[in-house]
This record gives structure tokens, C-alpha cells and sequence, in this order.
């Protein structure tokens, strides 16, 4: 239970994503860590993780509710085209369900026919079933492989009551042996023999209306030809026996949980986050779903992990009942990610200074991350914008100088020029003054028409220059690189 806050660009999101494997997965985190390219061994671990439905992400939002993330009405339409209102779980809901399963499939698991052969492969799961791919071998095939939706209710139902995966492959024509699909000679929905038949065995209609009557969720029609049911069954009825390949410990992840009013989404089930009143501890505690009007318990192998932007809202913006809950983790700037030297400009020194004088005027967590300015984003900058120059480097600082850090001041400082232009609007090197900013023109008849109780501050202005864009045909880029020193340096 962590929530790791800091103002934008610092990293959060990564960082959850990096917390949500090693709480769930600790030694296959340790061994990415350490691999030689670590950050790529953790992507590709973390997304395994997502794709096999053991980390879920959301995203809080002012309009987010209770019934979008633990459960809820929903309309939907009947058979008969009349509008029902049906309870629908959430996705805090699904993920404690997900971390109950006794045994489950794994994204990219293949699976077995009836003839042993491997002729189909999990491509997506989630609580509610299985996406199962299947190479068709038909010759009117229109393409060679078909997707095929298999519902975990129904496979459960089935090794619940003990029928063989051999059940959704018995033959139209032809006797069938009884014992094969789990059916005794002896039981009283077994009709006598018919002609052609023996007391061993029966024709496959016959087994087929009597297992999709034993069932209640199988027609006849289903036993005949759906044998990627066959063989998710065939499957985990072998895991179940083996006892391998558990549900697992799951994670979510609830980036911005503070843009929604997370006391109000988590309802009673606040109760249900503190360790010690998880499912199977000491103090177990359940609580009674307003909606589905069932008991409900959360699972102690769920991890919750929640990004925060220190900007959107401060951090008592959450109430003691959540944060007593959480325990928080500070994600600070860190200018020593960003490069020391690119373009000509010391990059760490730029960085330091802004956040150094918008920390002053505003107070700590209103910083720019190191994000803004990393190789990574500055390389992606310049290759999407094609530029080759000498000083293409150059170019890509002043992109996100005009496009992130001159409209986040313009919003922090709501529009008052002479601080912007105090924080990264004006420097002096020792050539003259250099300004990233127009002055309006002087109109000596327009302030004279002016009331006299009319105060104009000559200082209100905030138009940006066209010398410093990069994407402009005025690009000035010694004025530029004049004035980027000087920020770096305090000047």
C-alpha cells in the first residue's frame, strides 16, 4: 500500500510500474534489475505481468465513482429488446477475484487438441474467461486462425462436476463409450439402449442431451465441435492435479489517485485495505456490497499502488482514513538524469536553476521534472521534427522550453509576467540583456484615451518572441544559446 507523489515529469508513473513487479514478483524483479540492460528487462517483465492480468492499471478522475471501481448498476439490453439494469464488478473487484483463482493460464500458453497436437494459444484472459487462438484446418477457412472466447463460468462448472475435457468433441455419428465423458451406466438420466447401441455405449446425440441437461449451460450443439473449451479444460485439470501455476499475488496501480475523491470511490471498502484486515489475517473483515448485496473480503495478496501529482492537488487533499492507509514516498526531480552537456548547454545547471527559484516563489513539489529533459525526450523531439542542423541539439531545448516549462510557469504564476519572466524569462550575459519576450508597442494615444484611474503596468506583457522557435524561420540560434548559459549560470 504506497502512493508515490512529487510534482510532474519526476517519474511516478515508472516508478509504479517498477513497484507493482517487485511487490508481486520479487525475485524475477531482482533478476531484471540486474540483468545489462535493466530498464528494458523491467519493461518487458512489467508487461508480461499487465498481459497475464496480474497488474491492472486505472486512471482517477474527477467524474470516477464508487460504481466504476468496485461495482455498480449498468443498462444493458434483454433478449426481448427490454432495458435491465444489471450489477457490474469493477476493476478493484476483478483483481481480488483475480488473485483468488486456484489455478489459472497464462497469456501465451499453448494449448493441446484431443490428438495431443498444439493447435491453439491463450492470446488474453481476464476474470471472466479465456481468449483462446485456434489454427483452423478447414479447407473453406476464410483465415488460418480464429479467436474464441472461453468462459471461466463454465469451465469452473464443468471440473465442479467432473466432466472430461472429452466432452466437447464427441462424434455426430457412431457409438461413444459412456465411461469416456464421465457418464455411469447405471445413472437414471441414461436411457436404455436403442437399436444399434450397447449398454457401454451410446449414440453421440444421446450423450449429447444428456450433458447439456446434467450441465444447464450447454446445448447440444456446444458438445460437437468447441474444442478450445476441450482444451482450456484438458489444461486445468492437469494444473489442478499438478497443483502448479496459481493465481498468484496481483497489483493495482491508480495513477492520479488524487484527482478523484478517493475516500468516495473506495467507499466501505477503506476498511478492507489495512493488512491486518485482509482476507485469512488475524483480524479478517468483510463488508456487505451495497449493489450485489453479497459479502466481500480482499484478498491479502493484492497490492494497491497510487501515483499523485503534488501540482494537481496538495497532499491533504486526502483524508487521515486514506492516508493512514498508504505510506507515501516522495519522487522528487533528480537533474542528475538529464545530460550535462547537450547542445552547449549545461542541462543540469538549467534545470537546478528553475526549480531552485520556482520553489522559492511557490514552495517545494511545484518543480520540473527531470522528464522535460531527459536524452530519451529530447532525442524523440529532434527525430520527429527531422532536424539535422548543427544546432539541432540546441533546437530541442528550446521546444520544450516553449511548449512545457514557459505554459506550466504561465499557469503556476496565473498570468503575472514579471515573475515568469524573473523564473526563465530574462538573463544578461555579458553582451546585453536577452529577453524571451515582446514588448507591446508603444501607442502614446491609446494610454492618453485611457480613464485616469486606469493603472497600467507596462510590466503585463507576455508574448513570446518568434528569435527563439525552433520551428521558425526567425530561429536565432547564438541569441538562444547566449540566453540558456546565462539562465544556467544565474545570470
Amino acid at each position: 500500500m504506497k502512493i508515490l507523489y512529487g510534482p510532474p515529469g519526476t517519474g511516478k508513473t515508472w516508478q509504479a510500474a517498477q513497484e507493482a513487479v517487485k511487490a508481486i514478483e520479487p525475485q524475477r524483479y531482482q533478476e531484471a534489475k540486474d540483468a545489462a540492460d535493466s530498464s528494458t528487462a523491467l519493461r518487458k517483465l512489467h508487461e508480461a505481468l499487465v498481459n497475464d492480468g496480474r497488474i491492472v492499471w486505472v486512471t482517477f478522475h474527477p467524474s470516477y465513482s464508487y460504481e466504476d471501481f468496485v461495482e455498480g448498476f449498468r443498462p444493458s439490453v434483454g433478449a426481448n429488446e427490454q432495458l435491465l439494469y444489471t450489477v457490474v464488478d469493477g476493476p478493484f473487484k476483478e483483481v481480488c477475484r483475480r488473485a483468488t483463482l486456484t489455478s489459472d493460464l497464462s497469456v501465451g500458453e499453448k494449448l493441446l487438441d484431443g490428438n495431443g497436437k498444439p493447435t491453439m494459444e491463450v492470446v488474453n484472459k481476464n476474470t471472466e474467461g479465456w481468449v483462446v487462438k485456434v489454427s483452423t484446418s478447414r479447407a473453406d477457412a476464410v483465415a488460418a486462425t480464429t479467436e474464441k472466447f472461453v468462459p471461466r463460468t463454465v469451465i469452473e462448472r464443468l471440473m465442479e462436476m467432473g466432466f472430461p475435457p472429452q466432452i466437447f468433441s464427441i462424434p455426430g455419428k457412431g457409438l461413444t463409450d459412456l465411461a469416456k465423458v464421465g457418464i455411469e451406466l447405471d445413472d437414471d438420466d441414461v436411457p436404455d439402449p436403442e437399436e444399434g447401441e450397447t449398454d457401454a455405449k451410446r449414440k453421440g446425440a444421446t450423450i449429447r442431451k444428456i450433458i447439456a441437461a446434467r450441465t444447464g449451460m450447454l446445448s447440444s450443439s456446444d458438445l460437437s465441435n468447441q474444442a478450445h473449451y476441450g482444451a482450456v479444460l484438458r489444461r486445468l485439470v492437469e494444473l489442478k492435479a499438478s497443483g502448479g501455476q496459481k493465481g498468484g499475488a496481483v497489483a493495482m496501480v491508480i495513477d492520479e489517485i488524487n484527482r478523484a475523491e478517493p475516500s468516495k470511490v473506495f467507499g466501505e471498502l477503506i476498511t478492507l485495505l489495512e493488512l491486518d484486515k485482509r482476507e485469512g489475517m488475524p483480524d479478517e473483515r468483510s463488508v456487505w456490497l451495497p449493489y450485489s448485496k453479497k459479502p466481500f473480503s480482499v484478498p491479502s495478496n493484492v497490492s494497491v499502488i497510487g501515483t499523485m501529482n503534488t501540482v494537481d492537488r496538495s497532499l491533504t487533499a486526502l483524508d487521515f482514513a486514506m492516508r493512514r492507509r498508504f505510506t507515501f514516498e516522495l519522487v522528487a526531480a533528480d537533474p542528475e538524469l538529464v545530460p550535462k552537456e547537450w547542445g552547449g548547454v549545461d542541462l543540469q545547471s538549467f534545470l537546478k536553476r528553475i526549480n531552485s527559484r520556482v520553489s522559492i516563489l511557490l514552495g517545494s513539489g511545484h518543480e520540473f521534472g527531470h522528464a522535460f529533459l531527459m536524452t530519451r525526450r529530447l532525442e524523440s523531439i529532434q527525430t520527429s521534427h527531422g532536424w539535422t542542423e548543427a544546432d539541432a541539439k540546441l533546437r530541442c531545448v528550446a521546444y520544450v522550453m516553449r511548449t512545457s516549462i514557459v505554459p506550466t510557469l504561465t499557469e503556476y504564476f496565473h498570468d503575472d509576467w514579471d515573475k515568469i519572466r524573473a523564473v526563465a524569462g530574462e538573463t544578461k550575459d555579458e553582451q546585453a540583456a536577452l529577453s524571451l519576450f515582446e514588448k507591446p508597442p508603444a501607442d502614446a494615444q491609446f494610454f492618453a484615451r485611457l480613464p485616469d484611474q486606469y493603472e497600467f503596468s507596462e510590466s503585463n506583457w507576455g508574448v513570446p518572441s518568434d528569435w527563439w522557435n525552433p520551428e521558425s524561420v526567425k530561429w536565432d540560434a547564438e541569441r538562444f544559446l547566449r540566453f540558456a548559459r546565462a539562465l544556467a549560470n544565474g545570470q
